[in-house]
């Protein structure tokens, strides 16, 4: 019998600790590239870019302090792209950064959530509170399980 493990899974976070080489500071697309991998957001050696994009252009709003709505999203990664982008595969990258807890939604305008101990527009801060919460939650049923498996040996 096999377990619906999958289902089980309420958020997923990947940190890497990757070097910081001076090329990746030459263009902003390496340093878009070099945070989504840190962040665990893309896979070594990822050829999709769609996400890319999306996070390029919510950086691009947050560093203007302007919550944009999904329709400013996308015309933001078109005029990027230099073309129309899939609506729905936009839509789904923008979901994902929603529910793995970097992004938040407010009156649907989307925005990186924030730390509560800092300024709303401290980037690494927020990013820093979403994956510490995340730990800290996951911690807490790693412990409610050793516990468990304490008592029964």
């Amino acid at each position: 019998m096999s377990l619906p493990e999958s289902e089980l899974i309420r958020r997923e976070y990947v940190l890497r600790d990757l070097q910081f080489l001076s090329d990746v500071k030459l263009a902003r697309r390496s340093l878009v590239r070099w945070l989504a991998l840190s962040l665990g957001l893309i896979s070594p050696n990822e050829s999709r870019t769609l996400i890319l994009d999306v996070l390029d252009a919510l950086f691009c709003f947050h560093f203007k302090r302007i919550e944009p709505d999904m329709v400013q999203i996308i015309e933001e990664v078109d005029k990027m792209r230099g073309a129309k982008t899939g609506e729905k595969a936009i839509r789904y990258h923008v979901g994902q950064l929603k529910k793995s807890g970097i992004i938040e939604s407010r009156k649907r305008h989307y925005r990186f959530v924030p730390s509560p101990q800092q300024e709303d527009y401290d980037l690494v801060a927020g990013l820093e509170y979403a994956y510490s919460q995340n730990a800290k939650e996951a911690f807490e049923k790693i412990r409610k399980a050793a516990k468990s498996l304490e008592r029964s040996y």
